[in-house]
């Protein structure tokens, strides 16, 4: 199972088939909820069915929809294994499920298109953010919003560690660490030796942490989200160094992080990361203002949704408590959307597609409450022309 990725976002945002389900479901890492998670995915595969038969597809056609679902319900493994959420996204000839590092309520959404909303958190640009914990014994690396946070798997060919990326055989070449106690009892790794020495084993550690580096970058392909460093006040300056992701924070979690809990990482994060959202948020709403009464802007769902599929989007805002749903003529750029925001069988979420487009097109997604927008819509946006 794959981590979610914006090009795969991307890609399942294309998804036109007719019809698409997308089911998302709280699920747990450990303790006797797990049991639970199977059982609440497989009544959602029934009330999928139901209203599958209601429409009027005959029961093998349905059967056969659904056997990928029917799969995953069986597979014990898999239900041993998970994150804080599941999303699974099931149509012809198509099947996806990505394990979550934050919640999600639990939904089903069957509609001409992908349902993608609940995930936007990993791909807006006012609460998503990494932190990358370093130590000499152990690399690990979380994705976090403003409400939760979750590890994430690494690639395979990224070191674990500092002898795995050195590959040292003899041990008089192992460089020579001791550890101090910090006033908080934390471990601090620190050099023996001086002159060339020292510099050896900072080149080595420049080596390790390059290395990590390097195994990341498939990871944050595309991304703009801020990375917070977590590790002893040595290491986080070399990581500076030696990496090429452009939103390193300054500041970092410094202290050896091999025993903070994910928790504790994510809220001493957010305090790292908490002013610079808010800080962006305020200048997103200050240019919103400034342009609201003139062409460059606009809070009409008609109109944003037709300039995200033409590329004119630069920022887009939206609520993350309201959805709006419609159909959109792609040769005429008309919308027709229900006020009611009920879903009717040909409808999709067009706040979703406006959001899909404009990430395709190299924009800015933002997601706020409804008393942060800048607007009483349910969506507003900057164009770029």
């Amino acid at each position: 199972m794959e981590n979610l990725t914006l090009n795969q976002i991307k890609g399942l945002a294309q998804q036109t088939a007719n019809p698409s389900l997308s089911i998302f479901l709280p699920t747990h890492r450990t303790g006797q909820d797990i049991q639970q998670d199977p059982i609440r995915f497989k009544n959602l595969l029934r009330d999928a069915e139901q209203q599958l038969l209601n429409s009027g597809m005959g029961p093998r056609e349905v059967s056969v929809l659904l056997q990928p679902g029917q799969a995953l319900l069986n597979d014990s493994a898999f239900w041993q294994h998970q994150y804080d959420g599941l999303a699974v996204f099931i149509a012809a000839d198509d099947f996806h499920y990505y394990r979550l590092p934050f919640f999600v309520e639990e939904l089903l959404i069957i509609a001409p298109s992908y349902y993608v909303k609940p995930v936007l958190p990993l791909f807006t640009n006012n609460g998503h953010y990494y932190i990358l914990a370093l130590s000499q014994n152990e690399v690990r690396l979380f994705e976090g919003t403003r409400h939760s946070v979750g590890q994430i798997d690494l690639p395979v060919e990224m070191p674990e560690n500092l002898n795995e990326a050195l590959k040292l055989d003899e041990p008089e070449k192992q460089l020579q660490m001791h550890t101090g106690s910090s006033p908080g009892g934390a471990g601090t790794g620190m050099f023996h030796g001086q002159g060339s020495g020292a510099e050896q084993q900072e080149a080595g550690i420049e080596r390790y942490l390059n290395l990590v580096d390097s195994g990341l970058k498939e990871i944050f392909h595309e991304q703009q989200a801020p990375l917070v460093l977590a590790g002893v006040d040595y290491l986080l300056p070399i990581y500076h160094k030696v990496s090429d992701y452009a939103h390193i924070m300054p500041d970092g979690i410094t202290g050896s992080p091999e025993h903070l809990q994910p928790e504790l990482l994510k809220e001493q994060a957010w305090s790292i990361v908490e002013p610079y959202f808010r800080q962006e948020t305020e200048k997103l709403v200050a240019t919103y203002q400034q342009f609201a009464d003139t062409d460059t802007a606009s809070d009409n769902v008609e109109e944003i949704v037709a300039a995200a599929f033409n590329g004119r989007v630069d920022r887009l805002v939206l609520s993350v408590d309201t959805q709006v749903w419609g159909t959109f003529n792609r040769d005429t750029g008309k919308v027709v959307y229900d006020q009611e925001g009920q879903s009717q069988e040909d409808h999709f979420p067009l706040l979703d597609f406006a959001a899909m487009q404009t990430l395709q097109n190299g924009g800015a997604v933002y997601a706020l409450s409804q008393d942060e927008m800048p607007t009483k819509s349910a969506i507003a946006a900057v164009f770029r022309y």
